[in-house]
């Protein structure tokens, strides 16, 4: 009998799969991420040895651990090519070509005594969603889409519907939008459920397949570093290394990005002027990825030691291998040695409210994605998407305070970071759910 293990990579909005036949002592891994120690520590408790890793598409959204999983456990990475199988224990994997997400995306159809039981989808089918079609570039986007569409409805028609689905990419993965949370539902789920396998005309399909958030900047390269073969960094990685105050100020002066791990209310406290604000509560690693150039030197800064070593961890995954370490100390050895802090005052939706009916003058910065604005926004606000701030900001008049906002806080501490490198002094984070103008019966505007 065999068994399926998800290791999620939650700020990915992802998750890969460990599987094994206990029986006979072997296992494999699907989309395996860089970070390999957690699947040797599962096959140390199940007793089982880690034979295979495969991956069902190359990724963009991060970078594959077959190479690490080869190196530390002597793992066989070989490709599956469509339309056939590998044996593992009493189990087959049997690869079936599902393009879409990618021209060459491959599903693995897990058989157990000659009964389909599992299907390890990638993006293929996604719970509630599908992975977009428009990481090849806008010429391929539609052509991508239309096979996604062949391969819901011709090349898995056959299969049953008590079969489990497990996917790659969820809830939370910039590789598709409108996804639900969990890693494993049933095809027959997803065919009753799923909008994607619902939406059967093909306009109707393409609208609703091209109809997505924008993706982070590091995707663009991410693919090709997964084709050359990513550098190896080893079973356990070191953590970053310790940095005094006076040598982190250095690297910033060589051009070094500061990137501050806490959460949004502790960074509005006091924060090294003109870093970066990305917590580790949330998808950390994919708005580093978005912001800091691949290769510029990262500085961590704020939070535990352990917050920075998830922190590198975190970026590895994407490929981001260019830290330099952390300020060791935190905010209070930076003030030690004689620097100062910056500063931005945090407030409440409530608040934010008042200063609006108070007609004093401010600028509103909606933080949130175009899909997010057109559902309704706060009256007289300006919406400017995380990443563009930084080219977007001398349209904000710096006379007046700016206040900016999103759906939950998170983005908003990161956007407002990035107003004050534009050089905006009067910042206002406010941290709060956008839901709250809800709560409070304020009028919401929608085009």
């Amino acid at each position: 009998m065999f068994t399926v293990e998800a290791v999620p990579a939650q700020e990915l909005g992802n998750a890969s799969f460990f599987v094994a036949d206990r029986e006979t002592g072997v296992a494999l891994v699907i989309d395996p991420f860089r970070d390999v120690g957690p699947y040797l520590r599962i096959a140390d408790r199940l007793g089982v040895k880690v034979t295979n890793a495969l991956d069902t598409h190359l990724h963009n959204d991060f970078v594959s651990g077959r190479r690490e999983l080869q190196a530390a456990a002597g793992t066989d990475i070989a490709e599956l090519a469509p339309g056939h199988d590998l044996r593992l224990g009493e189990i087959t994997l049997q690869a079936l070509h599902t393009p879409g997400h990618t021209p060459d995306h491959l599903s693995y159809l897990l058989i157990d005594r000659g009964r389909p039981r599992a299907l390890f989808s990638g993006g293929a089918v996604m719970i509630g969603a599908i992975a977009r079609t428009d990481l090849f570039g806008p010429h391929l986007a539609v052509q991508l889409a239309l096979e996604a569409l062949r391969t819901l409805q011709v090349r898995l028609r056959g299969l049953p519907d008590d079969i489990a689905v497990f996917p790659t990419h969820g809830s939370g993965s910039f590789c598709g939008t409108g996804g639900h949370s969990g890693h494993e539902t049933t095809l027959g789920h997803e065919r009753a459920t799923n909008p994607f396998f619902q939406t059967t005309e093909v306009m109707q399909f393409l609208a609703r397949a091209l109809n997505q958030q924008r993706y982070p900047a590091y995707y663009r390269d991410t693919a090709a570093i997964n084709l050359a073969g990513p550098k190896l960094l080893g079973l356990d990685p070191p953590p970053p290394a310790k940095l005094n105050a006076g040598a982190v100020a250095t690297l910033i002066g060589e051009g070094a990005a500061v990137v501050d791990v806490r959460q949004g209310r502790d960074y509005d406290r006091g924060h090294i002027p003109g870093s970066y604000s990305v917590g580790l509560d949330g998808p950390f690693s994919a708005w580093v990825g978005w912001l800091v150039p691949r290769g510029r030197t990262i500085v961590l800064a704020g939070g535990t030691d352990a917050q920075h070593h998830e922190a590198q961890r975190q970026l590895h995954r994407i490929g981001f291998d260019s830290v330099a370490g952390a300020l060791d100390g935190g905010m209070d050895a930076w003030q030690a040695v004689g620097r100062e802090l910056s500063t931005f005052l945090t407030v409440d939706v409530e608040d934010l409210a008042a200063w609006i009916l108070s007609a004093e003058p401010m600028t509103v910065v909606d933080a949130r994605d175009e899909h997010e604005w057109s559902g309704g926004h706060v009256p007289g606000a300006v919406h400017i998407y995380v990443p563009d701030v930084p080219y977007r900001a001398p349209e904000i008049p710096p006379e007046a305070p700016v206040a900016v906002h999103c759906a939950s806080g998170y983005r908003a501490g990161i956007a407002a970071s990035l107003l004050e490198q534009a050089g905006l002094k009067r910042i206002i984070h406010v941290n709060g759910p956008y839901s709250d103008w809800d709560r409070l019966h304020l009028a919401e505007t929608v085009p």
